[in-house]
């Protein structure tokens, strides 16, 4: 008998704090923003129209990668975005320019990457400051 008390009073603890956790976490608030990571979808945008431009002398490498990046569902316009070409590789900061609606150009610069080396395209997001990838 005490052994069945002592176990709900257990799980009757536990729930309590579980409930307070939530509780506590559920009155915090954040200001809108929108920031998204990912290799093949980009949480809270849409990319779309992802072109690897070749050197015209050499294309075995890739000058730059251009896509465009708009919010999902009317969040907000990215300010920052960075790509990786390979997935342990070092990011690249991309400059952007106002594309169509709320849609970024965003252009990638690199000049010299090797075509064979890129096996990944990662893509970071933000809606505001620089974010640590």
């Amino acid at each position: 008998m005490f052994r069945n008390f002592k176990v709900l009073l257990f799980a009757l603890a536990i729930v309590i704090i579980a409930g307070g956790a939530y509780a506590f976490a559920a009155a915090n608030t954040v200001p809108d923003s929108a920031a998204g990571y990912a290799a093949s979808a980009v949480p809270g945008y849409t990319v779309t129209d992802i072109v690897y431009d070749l050197d015209d002398t050499d294309p075995t490498l890739v000058d730059a990668i251009t896509f465009a990046i708009a919010p999902s569902t009317g969040g907000e316009v990215a300010v920052i975005v960075k790509v990786q070409t390979a997935t342990s590789g070092a990011w690249t900061d991309c400059t952007l320019a106002a594309g169509a609606g709320s849609s970024m150009n965003v252009t990638c610069t690199y000049g010299t990457l090797p075509l064979e080396d890129v096996t990944a395209l990662n893509i970071v997001a933000s809606s505001s400051l620089d974010p640590a990838p």
